[in-house]
């Protein structure tokens, strides 16, 4: 299963309380992941093929290698340049479109990304920023979509 997450909000917290709290877990431009990423991820790509879908410009290049130095692949990483240049090939006005990547769930924390997959047809695990058992969250969701599919 394709699985993509945003960044901001969503693996990235600009709340201190929830951040994790060791320099493992610092990017290269110095933001610190939420916390529960890392371990997240790696139990995730075990079996999954994880991406990055962010509405951001960072580097898909810098943002691989920063998880890379934490010990997870990414395999693929949609930034604005890239959703832009396609979104515009096919004329729709969404904030994300994951399905079109081949994309099977997005995590985000965005309700407005949430109201586009049941416009567009694709699946979002919504997880609000301040939810501290955000990773269990997402491992449910993912157990069901595998069971139910």
């Amino acid at each position: 299963m394709k699985i993509s997450f945003d960044i901001d909000d969503t693996l990235i917290l600009y709340d201190t309380r929830k951040k994790e709290n060791n320099n493992n877990c610092r990017l290269l431009n110095g933001e610190i992941l939420r916390y529960g990423t890392i371990n997240l991820l790696k139990e995730l790509e075990k079996e999954h093929e994880l991406w990055i879908y962010t509405t951001s410009f960072r580097s898909p290049w810098v943002l691989k290698l920063c998880f890379w130095l934490k010990g997870v692949k990414i395999k693929k990483v949609v930034n604005q340049n890239l959703h832009s240049k396609i979104i515009k090939s096919k004329k729709i006005s969404a904030t994300k479109l994951p399905s079109y990547f081949g994309i099977d769930v997005h995590v985000d924390d965005s309700l407005g990304v949430l109201e586009e997959g049941k416009k567009f047809g694709f699946d979002v695990i919504f997880i609000d920023p301040s939810d501290e058992e955000w990773a269990v969250k997402v491992k449910e969701e993912i157990q069901k979509k595998i069971f139910y599919s």
